[in-house]
Protein backbone atom coordinates (compact mmCIF):
# COMPACT_ATOMS: atom_id res chain seq x y z
CA UNK A 1 0.00 0.00 0.00
CA UNK A 2 1.06 3.46 -0.48
CA UNK A 3 0.07 6.65 0.63
CA UNK A 4 -0.05 10.30 -1.05
CA UNK A 5 0.77 12.83 1.68
CA UNK A 6 1.31 16.31 2.66
CA UNK A 7 2.74 18.40 5.56
CA UNK A 8 0.57 18.62 8.24
CA UNK A 9 -1.95 21.84 7.83
CA UNK A 10 -1.79 24.61 10.81
CA UNK A 11 -4.62 23.83 13.60
CA UNK A 12 -6.80 26.53 12.22
CA UNK A 13 -6.70 25.93 8.41
CA UNK A 14 -9.20 24.59 6.67
CA UNK A 15 -8.87 20.98 4.92
CA UNK A 16 -9.56 22.10 1.41
CA UNK A 17 -7.12 25.19 1.42
CA UNK A 18 -4.67 23.87 -1.47
CA UNK A 19 -1.26 23.25 -0.11
CA UNK A 20 1.99 24.67 -2.00
CA UNK A 21 4.60 21.75 -1.54
CA UNK A 22 4.21 19.26 -3.69
CA UNK A 23 2.54 15.63 -1.76
CA UNK A 24 5.30 12.65 -0.93
CA UNK A 25 4.40 9.87 -1.91
CA UNK A 26 5.41 6.81 0.99
CA UNK A 27 4.58 3.00 2.03
CA UNK A 28 3.01 1.23 4.21
CA UNK A 29 3.44 -1.94 5.65
CA UNK A 30 -0.05 -4.14 6.05
CA UNK A 31 1.25 -6.95 7.92
CA UNK A 32 -1.23 -8.08 10.79
CA UNK A 33 -4.89 -7.97 11.88
CA UNK A 34 -7.07 -5.52 9.85
CA UNK A 35 -7.71 -3.77 12.75
CA UNK A 36 -4.31 -3.28 14.44
CA UNK A 37 -2.75 -2.15 10.86
CA UNK A 38 -5.75 0.46 10.48
CA UNK A 39 -4.69 1.94 13.95
CA UNK A 40 -0.79 1.91 12.66
CA UNK A 41 -2.30 4.22 9.71
CA UNK A 42 -4.50 6.09 12.03
CA UNK A 43 -1.11 6.94 13.73
CA UNK A 44 0.74 8.37 10.65
CA UNK A 45 -2.09 10.76 9.94
CA UNK A 46 -1.00 12.40 13.22
CA UNK A 47 2.47 13.64 11.12
CA UNK A 48 1.04 13.52 7.63
CA UNK A 49 -2.17 15.08 5.72
CA UNK A 50 -3.28 11.94 4.20
CA UNK A 51 -4.54 13.05 0.95
CA UNK A 52 -5.46 9.74 -0.88
CA UNK A 53 -4.33 6.39 -0.04
CA UNK A 54 -3.20 4.23 -2.94
CA UNK A 55 -4.47 0.29 -2.81
CA UNK A 56 -4.44 -2.49 -4.78
CA UNK A 57 -6.17 -5.69 -3.02
CA UNK A 58 -9.56 -6.39 -1.14
CA UNK A 59 -7.19 -6.26 2.06
CA UNK A 60 -5.51 -3.01 1.88
CA UNK A 61 -8.93 -1.46 0.70
CA UNK A 62 -10.29 -2.33 3.81
CA UNK A 63 -7.12 -1.30 6.11
CA UNK A 64 -7.18 2.01 4.17
CA UNK A 65 -11.20 2.64 4.76
CA UNK A 66 -10.96 1.60 8.53
CA UNK A 67 -8.10 4.06 8.73
CA UNK A 68 -10.23 7.28 6.99
CA UNK A 69 -12.78 5.86 8.69
CA UNK A 70 -11.45 6.71 12.25
CA UNK A 71 -9.97 9.59 11.53
CA UNK A 72 -12.63 11.01 9.24
CA UNK A 73 -9.88 12.44 6.66
CA UNK A 74 -8.03 11.12 4.15
CA UNK A 75 -9.81 9.09 1.00
CA UNK A 76 -8.85 6.15 -0.90
CA UNK A 77 -7.76 5.51 -4.61
CA UNK A 78 -7.77 1.97 -5.51
CA UNK A 79 -5.40 0.48 -8.30
CA UNK A 80 -6.49 -2.02 -10.76
CA UNK A 81 -3.25 -3.97 -12.55
CA UNK A 82 -2.58 -3.80 -15.82
CA UNK A 83 -4.78 -5.95 -18.11
CA UNK A 84 -7.03 -7.07 -14.84
CA UNK A 85 -10.61 -5.91 -14.44
CA UNK A 86 -11.88 -5.08 -11.08
CA UNK A 87 -12.60 -7.90 -8.58
CA UNK A 88 -14.19 -6.78 -5.23
CA UNK A 89 -15.18 -9.38 -2.59
CA UNK A 90 -17.58 -9.10 0.78
CA UNK A 91 -14.13 -7.01 2.15
CA UNK A 92 -13.33 -5.11 -0.79
CA UNK A 93 -17.49 -3.68 -0.46
CA UNK A 94 -17.30 -3.52 2.88
CA UNK A 95 -14.14 -0.79 2.34
CA UNK A 96 -15.94 1.07 -0.06
CA UNK A 97 -19.19 1.33 2.00
CA UNK A 98 -16.86 2.75 4.51
CA UNK A 99 -15.19 5.42 3.00
CA UNK A 100 -15.71 6.26 -0.68
CA UNK A 101 -12.86 5.50 -3.22
CA UNK A 102 -11.84 6.54 -6.59
CA UNK A 103 -10.73 3.79 -9.02
CA UNK A 104 -8.02 3.61 -11.19
CA UNK A 105 -7.36 1.48 -14.28
CA UNK A 106 -3.86 0.98 -16.37
CA UNK A 107 -5.64 1.92 -19.36
CA UNK A 108 -9.34 2.53 -20.52
CA UNK A 109 -10.14 -0.49 -22.12
CA UNK A 110 -9.17 -1.96 -18.31
CA UNK A 111 -11.14 0.08 -17.17
CA UNK A 112 -14.29 0.03 -19.54
CA UNK A 113 -14.45 -4.23 -18.44
CA UNK A 114 -14.72 -3.73 -15.21
CA UNK A 115 -18.26 -3.60 -12.89
CA UNK A 116 -17.57 -0.12 -10.81
CA UNK A 117 -19.49 0.81 -7.89
CA UNK A 118 -21.90 3.06 -7.70
CA UNK A 119 -21.10 5.28 -4.93
CA UNK A 120 -17.14 5.29 -6.64
CA UNK A 121 -15.75 8.91 -5.94
CA UNK A 122 -14.94 8.23 -9.68
CA UNK A 123 -13.01 6.52 -11.93
CA UNK A 124 -10.26 6.45 -14.87
CA UNK A 125 -7.06 5.48 -16.04
CA UNK A 126 -3.43 6.12 -15.72
CA UNK A 127 -1.82 4.70 -18.38
CA UNK A 128 1.53 2.99 -17.93
CA UNK A 129 4.53 4.67 -19.33
CA UNK A 130 8.53 5.07 -18.45
CA UNK A 131 11.24 8.16 -19.09
CA UNK A 132 12.98 7.39 -22.42
CA UNK A 133 15.38 9.54 -21.35
CA UNK A 134 16.59 7.64 -18.68
CA UNK A 135 17.47 4.49 -20.55
CA UNK A 136 20.71 4.05 -23.02
CA UNK A 137 19.93 4.63 -26.66
CA UNK A 138 21.85 2.13 -27.86
CA UNK A 139 19.92 -0.47 -26.83
CA UNK A 140 19.43 -4.20 -29.02
CA UNK A 141 23.22 -3.06 -30.45
CA UNK A 142 25.27 -6.00 -31.96
CA UNK A 143 27.34 -7.66 -29.66
CA UNK A 144 31.15 -7.65 -29.96
CA UNK A 145 33.87 -9.36 -27.78
CA UNK A 146 34.76 -6.30 -26.54
CA UNK A 147 31.68 -4.71 -25.66
CA UNK A 148 29.82 -8.15 -24.68
CA UNK A 149 29.51 -10.48 -22.05
CA UNK A 150 32.61 -12.55 -21.40
CA UNK A 151 32.61 -15.49 -24.13
CA UNK A 152 33.26 -19.03 -23.17
CA UNK A 153 33.39 -19.97 -26.58
CA UNK A 154 37.04 -20.95 -28.22
CA UNK A 155 36.21 -19.06 -31.17
CA UNK A 156 35.36 -15.83 -29.47
CA UNK A 157 31.96 -16.20 -30.34
CA UNK A 158 30.17 -13.72 -27.94
CA UNK A 159 27.61 -14.91 -25.83
CA UNK A 160 23.70 -14.09 -26.42
CA UNK A 161 21.84 -13.68 -23.51
CA UNK A 162 17.39 -13.69 -23.46
CA UNK A 163 16.40 -12.07 -20.08
CA UNK A 164 13.10 -13.40 -19.25
CA UNK A 165 11.10 -11.30 -16.96
CA UNK A 166 9.50 -13.38 -14.00
CA UNK A 167 6.71 -13.02 -11.30
CA UNK A 168 5.18 -16.12 -9.08
CA UNK A 169 1.93 -16.37 -11.09
CA UNK A 170 4.54 -16.88 -14.32
CA UNK A 171 5.84 -20.92 -13.59
CA UNK A 172 3.89 -22.29 -16.54
CA UNK A 173 5.28 -19.48 -19.03
CA UNK A 174 8.49 -19.74 -17.50
CA UNK A 175 8.84 -23.28 -18.23
CA UNK A 176 7.71 -23.28 -21.97
CA UNK A 177 11.03 -20.40 -22.02
CA UNK A 178 13.12 -23.43 -20.56
CA UNK A 179 11.68 -26.15 -23.12
CA UNK A 180 12.58 -23.07 -25.82
CA UNK A 181 15.72 -22.57 -24.48
CA UNK A 182 16.27 -26.75 -25.04
CA UNK A 183 15.49 -26.90 -28.61
CA UNK A 184 17.31 -24.00 -29.56
CA UNK A 185 21.10 -24.56 -27.72
CA UNK A 186 22.11 -27.44 -30.07
CA UNK A 187 22.04 -24.98 -32.64
CA UNK A 188 22.78 -22.25 -31.45
CA UNK A 189 25.59 -22.60 -28.61
CA UNK A 190 25.96 -19.29 -27.13
CA UNK A 191 22.67 -18.84 -25.90
CA UNK A 192 21.91 -18.09 -22.64
CA UNK A 193 18.78 -17.08 -20.56
CA UNK A 194 18.55 -15.09 -17.51
CA UNK A 195 15.17 -15.39 -15.23
CA UNK A 196 14.84 -12.39 -13.28
CA UNK A 197 12.60 -10.91 -11.09
CA UNK A 198 10.42 -11.99 -7.76
CA UNK A 199 10.30 -15.98 -7.12
CA UNK A 200 12.50 -16.71 -10.22
CA UNK A 201 14.94 -18.34 -8.37
CA UNK A 202 12.52 -21.24 -7.21
CA UNK A 203 13.72 -24.57 -7.09
CA UNK A 204 11.03 -26.38 -9.31
CA UNK A 205 12.35 -24.18 -12.21
CA UNK A 206 16.00 -25.21 -11.70
CA UNK A 207 14.56 -28.57 -11.80
CA UNK A 208 12.71 -28.67 -14.79
CA UNK A 209 16.05 -27.05 -16.75
CA UNK A 210 18.09 -29.99 -15.32
CA UNK A 211 15.10 -32.27 -16.31
CA UNK A 212 16.10 -30.93 -19.91
CA UNK A 213 19.69 -30.98 -19.58
CA UNK A 214 19.78 -26.92 -19.92
CA UNK A 215 20.87 -26.26 -16.33
CA UNK A 216 23.92 -24.66 -17.19
CA UNK A 217 22.40 -22.37 -19.92
CA UNK A 218 19.85 -20.92 -17.71
CA UNK A 219 20.50 -18.49 -14.48
CA UNK A 220 17.82 -17.98 -11.96
CA UNK A 221 18.75 -14.79 -10.50
CA UNK A 222 15.18 -13.99 -8.50
CA UNK A 223 14.66 -10.57 -7.45
CA UNK A 224 17.07 -7.90 -8.16
CA UNK A 225 17.80 -3.57 -7.89
CA UNK A 226 19.70 -3.32 -11.09
CA UNK A 227 16.76 -5.39 -13.28
CA UNK A 228 17.51 -2.83 -15.81
CA UNK A 229 21.15 -3.12 -16.33
CA UNK A 230 20.93 -6.81 -17.04
CA UNK A 231 18.54 -6.01 -19.32
CA UNK A 232 20.05 -3.82 -21.51
CA UNK A 233 22.95 -6.26 -22.96
CA UNK A 234 20.06 -8.42 -23.49
CA UNK A 235 20.41 -9.63 -27.09
CA UNK A 236 16.16 -10.16 -26.55
CA UNK A 237 13.86 -9.96 -24.08
CA UNK A 238 11.04 -12.34 -22.83
CA UNK A 239 8.65 -11.42 -20.25
CA UNK A 240 6.55 -13.96 -18.93
CA UNK A 241 4.98 -11.77 -16.20
CA UNK A 242 1.60 -10.56 -16.16
CA UNK A 243 -0.09 -7.23 -14.94
CA UNK A 244 2.26 -4.34 -13.69
CA UNK A 245 5.04 -6.75 -13.58
CA UNK A 246 5.00 -7.35 -16.81
CA UNK A 247 4.03 -4.70 -18.54
CA UNK A 248 6.62 -2.45 -16.92
CA UNK A 249 9.30 -5.60 -17.60
CA UNK A 250 8.14 -4.70 -21.73
CA UNK A 251 8.54 -0.93 -21.64
CA UNK A 252 11.89 -1.07 -19.93
CA UNK A 253 12.65 -3.42 -22.72
CA UNK A 254 11.20 -1.35 -25.13
CA UNK A 255 12.83 2.17 -24.12
CA UNK A 256 15.88 0.32 -24.63
CA UNK A 257 15.30 -0.98 -28.09
CA UNK A 258 15.72 -4.98 -27.39
CA UNK A 259 12.80 -6.69 -29.32
CA UNK A 260 10.27 -8.71 -26.93
CA UNK A 261 9.62 -12.27 -26.78
CA UNK A 262 6.08 -12.60 -25.29
CA UNK A 263 2.62 -14.94 -25.11
CA UNK A 264 -0.22 -13.34 -27.35
CA UNK A 265 -2.82 -14.50 -24.78
CA UNK A 266 -1.58 -11.92 -21.83
CA UNK A 267 -0.74 -8.20 -21.35
CA UNK A 268 2.06 -8.12 -24.61
CA UNK A 269 -0.43 -7.76 -26.39
CA UNK A 270 -0.88 -4.39 -25.74
CA UNK A 271 2.46 -3.07 -25.92
CA UNK A 272 4.13 -5.37 -28.52
CA UNK A 273 3.31 -5.32 -32.23
CA UNK A 274 3.90 -8.72 -33.37
CA UNK A 275 6.13 -8.77 -36.52
CA UNK A 276 7.37 -5.47 -35.84
CA UNK A 277 8.74 -4.70 -32.58
CA UNK A 278 8.97 -8.18 -31.25
CA UNK A 279 6.98 -11.63 -31.62
CA UNK A 280 3.95 -13.15 -29.95
CA UNK A 281 3.84 -16.79 -29.66
CA UNK A 282 0.63 -19.33 -29.21
CA UNK A 283 0.43 -20.29 -24.87
CA UNK A 284 2.32 -23.31 -24.23
CA UNK A 285 3.68 -23.81 -28.13
CA UNK A 286 7.45 -24.55 -27.70
CA UNK A 287 7.65 -25.62 -31.33
CA UNK A 288 6.05 -22.47 -32.61
CA UNK A 289 8.03 -20.14 -29.85
CA UNK A 290 11.27 -21.68 -30.55
CA UNK A 291 10.69 -20.82 -34.32
CA UNK A 292 10.21 -17.39 -33.67
CA UNK A 293 13.18 -16.83 -31.75
CA UNK A 294 14.92 -18.28 -33.86
CA UNK A 295 14.43 -16.01 -36.72
CA UNK A 296 14.75 -13.52 -34.79
CA UNK A 297 18.69 -15.18 -33.87
CA UNK A 298 19.24 -15.43 -37.24
CA UNK A 299 18.46 -11.76 -38.86
CA UNK A 300 20.73 -9.04 -36.87
CA UNK A 301 18.99 -6.91 -39.32
CA UNK A 302 15.66 -7.96 -38.45
CA UNK A 303 16.44 -7.62 -34.62
CA UNK A 304 18.22 -4.11 -34.80
CA UNK A 305 14.88 -3.01 -37.25
CA UNK A 306 12.47 -4.21 -34.30
CA UNK A 307 14.19 -2.80 -31.49
CA UNK A 308 14.13 0.64 -33.13
CA UNK A 309 10.88 0.05 -33.64
CA UNK A 310 10.07 -0.83 -30.00
CA UNK A 311 11.86 1.95 -28.94
CA UNK A 312 10.07 4.62 -31.20
CA UNK A 313 6.35 3.30 -29.78
CA UNK A 314 7.35 4.21 -26.23
CA UNK A 315 8.40 7.49 -27.50
CA UNK A 316 5.00 7.78 -29.07
CA UNK A 317 2.76 5.61 -27.00
CA UNK A 318 3.35 5.27 -23.53
CA UNK A 319 5.21 8.80 -21.87
CA UNK A 320 5.57 8.38 -18.50
CA UNK A 321 3.98 11.71 -18.31
CA UNK A 322 0.63 10.01 -18.45
CA UNK A 323 0.75 7.85 -15.56
CA UNK A 324 1.98 10.58 -13.28
CA UNK A 325 -0.78 12.96 -14.93
CA UNK A 326 -3.32 9.75 -14.67
CA UNK A 327 -2.48 9.24 -10.39
CA UNK A 328 -2.21 13.25 -9.55
CA UNK A 329 -5.67 13.28 -11.19
CA UNK A 330 -7.18 10.43 -9.27
CA UNK A 331 -5.28 11.54 -5.77
CA UNK A 332 -5.86 15.46 -6.44
CA UNK A 333 -10.05 14.13 -7.06
CA UNK A 334 -9.76 11.90 -4.28
CA UNK A 335 -8.95 14.83 -1.65
CA UNK A 336 -11.60 16.98 -3.30
CA UNK A 337 -14.27 15.61 -4.01
CA UNK A 338 -13.83 12.54 -1.14
CA UNK A 339 -13.17 15.12 1.62
CA UNK A 340 -16.03 14.88 4.48
CA UNK A 341 -17.78 18.19 5.81
CA UNK A 342 -16.43 19.62 9.12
Amino acid sequence: MHLAVSPRRAPNQPRNTPIPEPFEIIPFSTEGWVFAAARRLRNIFRRWDADAIFVTTDREHLIAATACWMTRSGSVVRWTPSGKKLEMHISGILAAWLTKTAYLFASETDRRASSIPKNAIESGSAELGVDLASYPSNGAKAPSPEEGPVTEKPDGAPLKFIVCIYDPTSRGRAATAIRTMSMLAPRHPNLRLMIVGPGSDDEDLRMQAAALRVLHLVSFLGERDDQVNLMKDAYLGWVVAEADTGAYGILDLMALGIPTVASEGGIAQRYVAHGISGALYPPDDSASTAAAVAGMLQSEESRLAMGKAARTRVAREFPESTTIEGFDRAANSARTRGRRPG
